[in-house]
């Protein structure tokens, strides 16, 4: 039943939003630590992200009030869509994105070298980082939302205008390439 409130309280403020500052300031304290930590692990930089996380915002208060949906399940979806088209596109405009992974393997992999990893050695994080970089940025974000944001497949599909289904193929897929990647040698170009 608390739930059920919570939801309903959190509907009425996706509503408020759209015509009060103070309500949308709530959705902002509700949302900024989700999506800065969605843009960290889709970006893997923190700077970046923490940018990406104030341009969101500000798309969000720019067009708040042509939103049409009236739910907070309706609200994370459109926050979510725009974190990851505002991701996807500064991805595509910097050729940054190769050098930024391959910083993130060097690191991990001289933390692992060091023996300050917080990782226990049954996942190579380093060569799985590799291999998620080379995925199309869809199937990153697909990838990103369900594993680090745990979100089911019925938002994921909000998010990246898919049917449920759909993701649920589409990340059984790329799971099998990833697999298939990280059973062969990463160290080279595919």
């Amino acid at each position: 039943m608390a739930k059920v409130v919570d939801d309903r309280v959190h509907d009425d403020l996706v509503v408020a939003a759209k015509s009060q500052a103070g309500a949308l300031g709530q959705l902002y304290e509700l949302y900024y630590e989700r999506i800065f930590r969605f843009l960290v692990h889709r970006l893997f930089n923190k700077a970046t992200a923490e940018d990406i996380t104030s341009s969101v915002f500000l798309t969000v208060a720019k067009s708040m009030r042509a939103f049409k949906g009236s739910t907070e399940q309706d609200f994370r979806a459109w926050i979510y869509t725009i974190a990851a088209n505002q991701a996807n596109a500064y991805i595509r405009k910097t050729t940054r994105r190769k050098r930024l992974m391959e910083n993130v393997v060097a690191q991990r992999r001289a933390a692992q070298v060091e023996g300050d990893s917080p990782f226990d050695g049954q996942l190579d994080w380093p060569a799985l980082y590799a291999a998620i970089s080379r995925l199309k940025d869809e199937h990153q974000t697909i990838v990103t939302l369900r594993f680090f944001e745990n979100m089911d497949y019925e938002e994921i599909g909000r998010i990246v205008e898919a049917r449920p289904a759909t993701v649920r193929v589409t990340l059984h897929r790329v799971l099998r390439r990833l697999r298939e990647a990280l059973r062969g040698d990463l160290g080279g170009d595919e």
